[in-house]
């Protein structure tokens, strides 16, 4: 009797998929598997199939559906690095968008259509050209299909919102194998879960975005050294009471510590969106002593072409948010140095990447997506200016990332998360993109919300296609 495996891609051949269908030992397969931007996540599914259009989508969905016992992945960019975050699986398929990753763009609409395996840094490449902009991710490797099912912080959040906000339309390929669309006024329902319900509902297969002008930005970073936390953090503060009357900015502060150094640095990006050289928002940043700035005006097609943040190792993110406040921040960035001299202990040539990002979350920002429909995020709920933290690593082994690298992360997290509820700071909303398997995003995004996720799961896929037989990522079927 042949095995799951045997007939899954038994059956995709023969629903006229063969010539996408990869295996393990051919050159496209294992290329594939090189492509994902951690080590973590390649973890060498039965096969690869790379649908072409949304009709073979469908095929694919169908035939695996109907092959008892298959479960299966999506995969967009593979930029999420955590074991089981639905990208890739051990004992399944996974359905691989490396061949659907165009750009499009409507003079007319002014609408921006993005197949699901596009890389944000070519997205931004192609409608720069055509004159115009979209708000999508900020790291140019990063996938759209992940990103905008996810939420989507962006440049430009600060003026539009989230990049889920900006989708005017989607295309889906729903558990049964139908194409849809999704939009105010067609699945209404589905159209609004699918803004940061992440792979709960369907396979989206275009997103049909809202654009605007495009215009250069005035761009870089300052290097400090990390005597200069308290300053940086008094000025982020600043920043973001700045920010919420003046949507022209974009930061992240960043803690970054280079493999085999000695010490870390702190590293401000700083964007302008007007391009307005030296701004106000800046000046508290480069009033800073011992900084060290190189910014200049570009376009943000360039900017983000040259923002590709390698990886090739094994990776974790942990994510929490608070209300701004100077305390915790410091707070952070003393256990921030805790777990460097933690990894140090176990990794004596400091062979080891920590960042840890700060960046606004403002509570006025949720006004734009009341005004494009909303949501399933909830940030509505947010009374508070808030920041979301990240803070990601990087080893060379599992061994390392599992016994080492992975627990320090969490006592890091522990500290910080204590230390914000004593100060009556912590929020409770985790952005999905920074989460790993440990979090629950979906379930901060309130009872409401949880309550429309957990309808539209029953209505459109009403054999839990979506919540059992593709078992990676956040399930809303978890959700209490």
């Amino acid at each position: 009797m042949a095995t799951i495996a045997q007939s899954a891609i038994a059956n995709l051949k023969e629903a006229g998929l063969g010539d996408v269908v990869y295996v393990p030992g051919e050159p496209a397969y294992e290329a594939r598997e090189a492509s994902y931007w951690a080590l973590t996540p390649r973890l060498h599914p039965w096969a690869i199939v790379q649908p072409r259009n949304t009709e073979e989508v469908s095929k694919a969905v169908k035939t695996l559906v109907n092959t008892p016992g298959c479960k299966f992945a999506i995969r967009s960019g593979g930029h999420m690095s955590w074991v089981g975050a639905g990208n890739n699986i051990e004992d399944g398929i996974t359905i691989d968008f490396g061949l659907m990753t165009e750009t499009t763009y409507n003079p007319e609409t002014k609408i921006a259509s993005l197949q699901p395996g596009g890389r944000w840094t070519n997205v931004y490449d192609y409608v720069e050209k055509h004159g115009v902009m979209v708000a999508g991710g900020r790291e140019g490797l990063v996938g759209v299909g992940g990103l905008l099912t996810g939420g989507g912080l962006t440049f430009y959040t600060c003026r539009y919102g989230l990049g889920c906000d900006q989708v005017a339309n989607y295309e889906v390929v729903l558990a049964d194998g139908s194409i849809v669309e999704a939009n105010s006024t067609t699945n209404p329902d589905l159209f609004r879960v699918l803004k940061g319900g992440h792979n709960n509902f369907g396979i989206i297969t275009r997103f049909d975005l809202r654009t605007f002008e495009a215009k250069d930005v005035y761009d870089g970073d300052i290097v400090y050294p990390k005597t200069a936390a308290k300053d940086v953090i008094d000025a982020y503060v600043d920043f973001s009471a700045y920010l919420a009357n003046n949507p022209d900015s974009h930061i992240l502060a960043i803690w970054f510590f280079i493999p085999k150094s000695q010490e870390h640095i702190i590293n401000m990006v700083l964007t302008h969106l007007d391009g307005v050289e030296n701004p106000k928002a800046f000046e508290k940043y480069l009033a800073i002593p011992g900084g060290q700035p190189n910014l200049k005006k570009k376009s943000l097609a360039s900017k983000v072409s040259a923002f590709l943040i390698p990886s090739g190792r094994q990776s974790a993110w942990l994510t929490l948010t608070f209300k701004v406040d100077a305390e915790v921040m410091r707070k952070a960035a003393t256990e921030y140095e805790v777990m460097i001299e933690k990894l140090r202990q176990h990794i004596p040539d400091s062979n080891f990447n920590i960042s840890m990002v700060f960046q606004p979350l403002l509570a006025s920002w949720s006004q734009h997506s009341v005004a494009r429909g909303g949501n399933i995020l909830g940030l509505e709920q947010l009374t508070d200016d808030c920041v979301v933290l990240i803070t990601g690593l990087e080893v060379e082994t599992v061994e390392l990332l599992n016994e080492v690298a992975t627990p320090a992360l969490r006592d890091m997290f522990a500290e910080i998360e204590a230390c914000a509820k004593s100060h009556d700071k912590l929020v409770d909303f985790l952005y999905l993109n920074y989460c790993d398997g440990s979090q629950n995003p979906l379930g901060t995004y309130g009872e409401e919300n949880i309550k429309r996720m957990k309808e539209a799961s029953a209505k459109y896929d009403p054999t839990g296609v979506f919540q059992e037989r593709v078992p990676g990522g956040y399930k809303i079927s978890k959700v209490k």
